[in-house]
């Protein structure tokens, strides 16, 4: 039986090891949405009935050459230098829909997703998918 790993140390160890000067704007972006999830953390807090909790979900659109990608369900997004690191809460998992030439062609289900910030066409915050 193979054992699970911990993604959430997994990514905190590579923030910790990854080398060179970080990018300012990506640190504030990081920032910022942060600062999104802390917030509705907060009025979840103070709701009395805990059992309809919602949370911020975070969507990331990229490019990966002639195709689009949209990942949603993210819970906590965090930059290392050149790259995006998106994971779900704790026990869920990412979605993925890749589209070419303005059709869908496939669906993907992961627990965690790289992507070069160069790559990256829109962080989108609660994104709702709505299929034709």
């Amino acid at each position: 039986m193979s054992q699970e790993v911990n993604t959430d140390t997994l990514f905190d160890k590579i923030k910790e090891d990854s080398p060179g000067k970080k990018d300012p704007v990506l640190e504030e972006l990081e920032s910022v949405i942060n600062e999104l999830q802390r917030d509705e953390d907060k009025k979840d807090e103070d709701k009395k009935d805990k059992d309809k909790k919602e949370h911020k979900k975070i969507g990331i659109e990229f490019e990966c050459g002639d195709c689009c990608k949209k990942v949603i369900n993210g819970s906590k997004l965090f930059f290392i230098p050149g790259f995006a690191v998106l994971l779900p809460a704790h026990g869920d998992c990412l979605f993925m829909k890749v589209f070419s030439g303005g059709k869908l062609v496939d669906k993907q289900i992961m627990r965690a997703i790289i992507i070069p910030v160069d790559r990256i066409c829109a962080i989108e915050i609660n994104p709702v998918q709505v299929d034709p």
